[in-house]
């Protein structure tokens, strides 16, 4: 999920940023789609390292007990 809102981000930020060539008053769009595309590739980036600390949490070493009856 999060890496999916992370690409979200990053591509309603390229829209923003270099496909509306529209100006409107008070609001500098190519700032806020920097601002969403920065965001999302924190996100992205932010998702994977969570990701790869749960995989190493969840590695146990395994252990013999051959010996309990």
């Amino acid at each position: 999920m999060g890496i999916g809102l992370g690409i979200f981000l990053v591509v309603i930020g390229a829209v923003l940023s270099y496909g509306i060539t529209t100006d409107i008053a008070g609001l500098d769009l190519d700032a806020i789609g920097m601002i969403l595309m920065i965001a999302g590739v924190a996100v992205v980036v932010l998702t994977l390292v969570l990701m790869m600390v749960r995989r190493d949490r969840t590695r146990r070493p395994v252990q013999d007990d051959s010996d309990v009856i």
